[in-house]
């Protein structure tokens, strides 16, 4: 197994650890409509970005809980598995950027807290770019396996074009 199916693997561990969290918290949905009604995420946000979460996220928060929470497990599972990775791959860099932007965007810390700068929304968003991008991230993967079967499809799966 080469070094870019772990990094692969690993981000969708990430996915997948945030999605069963949620799943197995059954007060989730209640306790995110409870945080964004208190205001949490929402006044963090960057201006544009409130509009959206005032208008459309917390009128629906528990909607929205409910998709946080089958997104997470659905992009940890792809990516896990390596099933259409690259429709994975930028689902998982706009759910990251999602959250990075309710969270308040990117910023210099001062030190004395946890990192604002290379948070793990920016982390995880960087290494999607290098998954989308790295042929060799699609190694060991259902889409290796299916592009060998219809080898058509191999420079959409797996970056390669089969001969």
């Amino acid at each position: 197994m080469n070094g870019m199916v772990w990094v692969r693997v690993l981000v969708g561990a990430v996915w997948l650890n945030g999605g069963l969290e949620k799943l197995l918290n059954p007060g989730f949905p209640g306790q995110f409509a409870a945080s964004l009604q208190a205001g949490g995420f929402v006044s963090q946000a960057p201006p544009f970005f409130q509009d959206f979460m005032r208008g459309y996220v917390v009128p629906n928060a528990e909607l929205f809980a409910q998709l946080m929470r089958a997104g997470e497990l659905t992009l940890g599972i792809a990516l896990i598995l390596g099933l259409l990775t690259n429709l994975a791959a930028i689902g998982s860099v706009g759910l990251s950027a999602v959250i990075l932007l309710s969270q308040g965007g990117v910023g210099l810390g001062t030190g004395l807290g946890a990192p604002e700068l290379l948070t793990i929304n920016v982390v995880v968003a960087l290494l999607s770019v290098v998954i989308l991008l790295s042929p060799a991230a699609k190694d060991l993967s259902v889409d290796a396996r299916l592009a060998e079967r219809s080898p058509g499809l191999s420079p959409l799966l797996t970056n390669r074009r089969q001969n």
